[in-house]
């Protein structure tokens, strides 16, 4: 399948630039399909739901507030990790945001907005932290995405019954349990990225293998399921067990929908999963 089939059967167009008049959400650029939330008690970081806290009118280029509603994102206290609230817009520099060429969002006061620890788990806590001198360590999307088909889920092997996809020790597979070690995030009808804890996979890797590690945007983490229960990548590389010396391990190959060591079972998160 090349890549031009996966994409045409998947609908997918060019995300909008982000316009000053219309809510966007903003996700940090190293955990996609989380989105900074707003409730009663701040700001944290949220699995991307569509829900109204989510969506805020972003400047452009111009310097000016994050709005919801009538209200001004801005941070509330002193100290190194003030959260932000809604406040009644003033036009003071803590409400006043741009965001660079590197996807920091800056106030004209100086701070920066940052998620701590850079956990994919709901509830991290998103703060105004000082800027950094170099460097672009606080890095966001603003995007206008339909989140409805993004799902928490295992990844259970149609040719090994009851193992799952996960990480311990290493990237493999494992007996499926619900845990949070094997809690993938991705869209269901998307290609986009797959998100296990607060790592990407990846394919390409040496010897075909599975990887784990930093997000990019870049091909080999950009995923779809192709039909069947497969899962391949924008390079046309599916997810395959593979027995090797006695113990089977994840290989990414080329795409074979028919294959059933590429095929996998969807298992939802349960409510009750952490």
């Amino acid at each position: 399948m090349r890549v031009a089939g996966i994409l045409a059967a998947l609908g997918l167009l060019a995300a909008p630039a982000f316009a000053q008049t219309k809510p966007m959400t903003l996700q940090p650029e190293r955990l996609p399909g989380m989105c900074l939330t707003l409730s009663a008690s701040g700001s944290v970081s949220v699995a991307c739901d569509g829900s109204a806290g989510q969506d805020f009118i972003v400047p452009g280029e111009t310097p000016g507030p994050i709005r919801q509603g009538d209200l001004c994102l801005a941070p509330r206290g002193a100290g190194y990790y003030p959260q932000l609230f809604l406040e009644a817009c003033d036009g003071s520099p803590e409400q006043t945001w741009t965001m660079n060429a590197e996807g920091e969002l800056r106030s004209a006061a100086g701070r920066c907005i940052s998620l701590l620890g850079q956990a994919s788990r709901t509830g991290e806590m998103i703060f105004a932290a000082e800027c950094p001198k170099v460097g672009s360590a606080h890095q966001w999307k603003v995007k206008s995405v339909d989140f409805t088909n993004v799902i928490e889920a295992s990844l259970e092997s149609t040719v090994r019954p009851g193992m799952c996809i996960g990480h311990d020790t290493g990237v493999g597979l494992y007996p499926c349990s619900d845990a949070y070690g094997q809690i993938i995030s991705f869209d269901e009808k998307a290609l986009g990225q797959m998100r296990l804890k607060s790592s990407c996979f990846s394919g390409g890797y040496v010897f075909g293998a599975l990887g784990l590690g930093e997000c990019w945007d870049i091909p080999a983490q950009r995923w779809a399921l192709l039909g069947n229960g497969v899962v391949g990548n924008e390079l046309v590389q599916c997810i395959e067990v593979v027995p090797e010396n006695g113990r089977d391990v994840l290989r990414t190959v080329r795409c074979n929908s028919a294959r059933p060591e590429q095929q996998w079972i969807v298992r939802p998160k349960p409510a009750t999963a952490q």
